[in-house]
């Protein structure tokens, strides 16, 4: 493919997604931070590491082996970082470019825990499906599994201080 027939190709989608959880900034980092526990939000996960820097540093990296829909390995590094409040990333993986953004908003009744993206590729598709379908449908079950986990976990703080 030419240089000019592969900028015709090239896909840029922008994602958002929302969720409301009833744990605080705090909390909700805490359950998002700890990589590994994220099979319970998407079983989906293979090895998972830091392979340079520390955990959640800027310019930290970490590698993230997918086994479904295909084993894939993501590059994972880490743009910026203020725990409890926001964090961003880039991905490369399989010709696909993403850089995402989450934050952590305190509210009355608890959290909103908020992420958007970019993602850019050359018209990739894995598994038979474009790239942004299966990273918006994967965002979506990811954070209304993470939202569930931290609920219960605030329920159960909640439930102790009584």
């Amino acid at each position: 493919m030419s240089y000019e027939e592969g900028k015709k190709n090239k896909a840029m989608v922008r994602f958002q997604y929302t969720v409301m959880t009833k744990a605080s900034p705090g909390l909700a980092w805490k359950v998002f931070s700890n990589w590994r526990s994220w099979n319970q939000f998407a079983n989906v996960y293979g090895d998972l590491r830091w392979r340079e820097g520390k955990p959640w540093k800027a310019g930290s990296r970490m590698e993230i082996e997918l086994l479904h829909p295909v084993n894939v390995v993501i590059d994972h590094v880490i743009a910026s970082c203020t725990p409890g409040e926001r964090v961003g990333w880039i991905d490369h993986a399989v010709g696909v470019a993403m850089g995402q953004w989450l934050t952590f908003e305190g509210r009355a009744e608890g959290t909103r825990v908020h992420t958007w993206g970019d993602i850019v590729h050359s018209g990739v598709t894995i598994a038979g499906r474009k790239v942004e379908h299966l990273i918006t449908a994967f965002t979506e079950m990811w954070y209304e599994n993470f939202r569930a986990a931290c609920d219960r976990l605030a329920e159960g703080f909640a439930e102790a201080g009584d």
